[in-house]
């Protein structure tokens, strides 16, 4: 090779390396800028999805907010339903309250006469209690003055006139004491039951038999002739058809005629 030559094939080899190294940029550019175009692409659909979500989301506000506002107008509408609610309810608790109170009152009521039931049907059984003890014992003691025991006659007849002075039977109790005095020859303690009945019991059915056996206890403390006298001749007028009224007869005809 001639050293005119060589500084040329150096140029050229030069020249040719300048190109190549060219074209290996334009390729890589070019790849690059499919690179770019790719991303580009791509970067587009992600624009076109976030579009479309966008669109979505603005569409689920959109109908959130209408839900929100159906929601407010529900609880707007709950509240005065809840506040018609509460007032029928107030107004439910007087109702009750009033019936409660109304209920009390008829139950303290109907307990208060119950009570006074009780009481009464308690008293009554007191009395009927009471009136069975001193029918025992008058009985008792009208048994033993029939049997003429007299003592333990006049001792049932004094407790009863004692623990019922207010009995059934106080009047009948009264005679019959004075007939167990009677019969103990007792005259001034008999006469003296006698006149009780007089006195206490005029209309009683033990009348005629005081009325007798008084003048005839008169006659046995042999005083008050004629009061005897009288109390006979009254029970012949008033009660004529009586036994103590014959009985009255017989003593008047064995007592002395009255001095003139």
């Amino acid at each position: 090779m001639s050293a005119r030559r060589a500084p040329l094939l150096a140029a050229g080899a030069l020249l040719l390396s300048s190109c190549v190294a060219t074209q290996k940029d334009m390729l890589d550019l070019s790849q690059q800028s499919d690179e770019v175009k790719t991303q580009v692409e791509e970067l587009k659909k992600t624009v076109g999805s976030l579009q479309a979500n966008q669109a979505d989301l603005s569409v689920s506000i959109k109908q959130l907010r209408e839900e929100l506002t159906a929601y407010t107008e529900t609880v707007k509408s709950s509240q005065g339903d809840m506040s018609k609610l509460s007032s029928k309810l107030d107004d439910l608790g007087a109702q009750i309250s009033g019936k409660v109170a109304a209920l009390g009152q008829t139950i303290s009521k109907a307990q208060a006469e119950g009570l006074e039931d009780q009481k009464a049907a308690l008293a009554e059984a007191k009395r009927e209690s009471a009136r069975e003890s001193a029918t025992d014992v008058f009985y008792t003691a009208e048994k033993r003055l029939q049997a003429k025991d007299h003592a333990v006659a006049a001792k049932g007849f004094e407790q009863y006139l004692k623990d019922f002075p207010k009995g059934d039977l106080t009047d009948v109790a009264t005679y019959d004491l004075g007939l167990a005095y009677f019969g103990l020859k007792q005259w001034e303690k008999a006469g003296r039951q006698f006149a009780i009945v007089l006195d206490k019991y005029p209309k009683s059915g033990q009348t005629p038999g005081a009325r007798l056996h008084y003048a005839l206890s008169l006659i046995n403390l042999k005083k008050g002739g004629e009061e005897a006298r009288a109390y006979l001749e009254s029970l012949q007028a008033d009660f004529p058809k009586t036994p103590e009224a014959r009985e009255a007869g017989a003593v008047l005809k064995r007592l002395p005629k009255p001095k003139k």
